[in-house]
């Protein structure tokens, strides 16, 4: 694990650095849709939550989760994922690109799975990221999250992950 990375509180003056991590290359290739993000992150919906990652005091990237409603889940075609799951929706975000692949995403969505797994009443997290950005997927197999199965939403399909909080 990698000493001093954390996640800290979003308060509304981090929607300036999201916004130009979400325009770097690495970043947006995956997030072709910034200002959707941007939108979520000024007013998250009921029982969506955010978080800074940071190393020591540099702040370098973003996390965002939301537990997902059982209609959401079954409109989605997710009818194994159980209800009160919670969905890390934009997966994990390093905006910085020099310290892109050292392994402080990893970190991030470790503390986060902990964070969550100490809540006691969530029962499984899942990621849905696109099957060909295979970095991220080594980075959420490391910290535990299986491939259960590929599905498609309006068209574009993602890779189904999901890991059990026991």
């Amino acid at each position: 694990m990698i000493d001093s990375v954390s996640l800290l509180p979003f308060e509304k003056f981090h929607l300036e650095p999201l916004t130009r991590w979400l325009a770097t290359p690495a970043v947006a290739r995956w997030y072709p849709q910034p200002n959707e993000n941007l939108e979520w992150a000024a007013q998250p919906p009921p029982g969506g939550s955010q978080a800074i990652i940071a190393k020591g005091t540099h702040e370098l990237g973003y996390v965002r989760w939301q537990r997902v409603d059982r209609e959401t889940l079954d409109s989605l075609g997710l009818q194994e994922i159980p209800s009160n799951a919670v969905g890390i929706d934009i997966d994990i975000l390093i905006g910085e690109e020099a310290h892109l692949h050292k392994g402080m995403g990893t970190t991030a969505l470790q503390l986060l799975v902990d964070q969550l797994r100490g809540k006691g009443d969530v029962p499984q997290a899942g990621l849905s990221p696109e099957p060909d950005n295979a970095a991220a997927i080594r980075s959420y197999e490391k910290v535990g999250f299986r491939f259960r199965r590929e599905y498609q939403v309006a068209g574009h399909t993602y890779s189904l992950m999901t890991l059990d909080l026991p």
